[in-house]
């Protein structure tokens, strides 16, 4: 038997965000835009202003891009101690990105999705496009907060963040650690910086190198390497940053006083 027809129930999605409401003012990162050409872009491959540095290691041409950092904010380490890393790299790893872009992000982008750092497989900034490592100012003394419910690999990640020396003290949910400065240089030059260099020397064995390639046709391979889980590449990457900081530390070239950075270079 059908029931009393009621009015209000006509279309169950009314008042949901099925049916729209409140899309226009939800709290997410706009996955791209639309520059006043035309060109779309991401999030993380728009900077304000970036001055252009074109360095040329070991033969090799890169370009370094750098977004000013806002007030209290750091890279922890500058393009020179970047050059210089690399530098002491380049006969350790089989390819060098084609950019590196220091970039500050929104506070937005920060609450919602914060990295250290970032690989990118193809960027496009502006006129420079090709791989691309990312490093994300960080809010110095803003807390980093880790939960007491881990999983083996936040344990993991947690116990390499006391290794980098940040300061964890214990509340009732969380370890938390104010950032600092040493601590932040420490993550991000001799960390994840190698971390995302291990993501760019498994590409390129798995698809650019002819061969090593997953397959001869590098549109084929490509698609190969993408179907691989996301877990898999991440550890690669993992093993390569630690290989890479291990005959770093044997070689004496880490850790390094952070090299004077003028802005009359760019």
């Amino acid at each position: 038997m059908h029931g009393v027809w009621r009015p209000e129930r006509r279309n169950r999605k009314i008042g949901t965000k099925s049916s729209g409401f409140s899309k226009s003012n939800d709290m997410r990162i706009p996955e791209s835009w639309l520059d006043k050409y035309g060109n779309c872009s991401l999030y993380y491959e728009r900077l304000e202003r970036p001055e252009v540095e074109q360095v040329a290691i070991a033969g090799r041409q890169l370009t370094l891009l750098y977004e000013a950092p806002h007030n209290g904010f750091s890279f922890g380490c500058s393009p020179s101690d970047v050059i210089k890393m690399l530098a002491s790299l380049s006969k350790l790893v089989p390819a060098l990105p084609s950019i590196i872009a220091f970039r500050q992000p929104t506070r937005k982008q920060r609450q919602q999705n914060p990295v250290w750092g970032r690989f990118l497989y193809f960027a496009e900034f502006g006129g420079y496009c090709g791989t691309a490592i990312v490093l994300e100012a960080q809010e110095l003394g803003a807390p980093l907060k880790w939960s007491k419910r881990m999983t083996l690999e936040d344990r993991a990640e947690y116990d390499l963040l006391i290794r980098d020396g940040h300061p964890f003290l214990e509340t009732k949910r969380y370890y938390v650690a104010e950032l600092t400065e040493e601590a932040v240089r420490n993550t991000k030059l001799y960390r994840t910086f190698l971390h995302e260099l291990g993501h760019l020397a498994d590409f390129h064995q798995k698809v650019l190198d002819n061969r090593t390639a997953l397959d001869p046709d590098q549109d084929v391979a490509d698609s190969l390497y993408f179907s691989r889980p996301t877990s898999e590449r991440e550890a690669f990457a993992h093993r390569f940053a630690e290989e890479l900081r291990e005959t770093l530390l044997e070689n004496c070239a880490i850790p390094f006083a952070p090299q004077p950075f003028a802005k009359a270079d760019f």
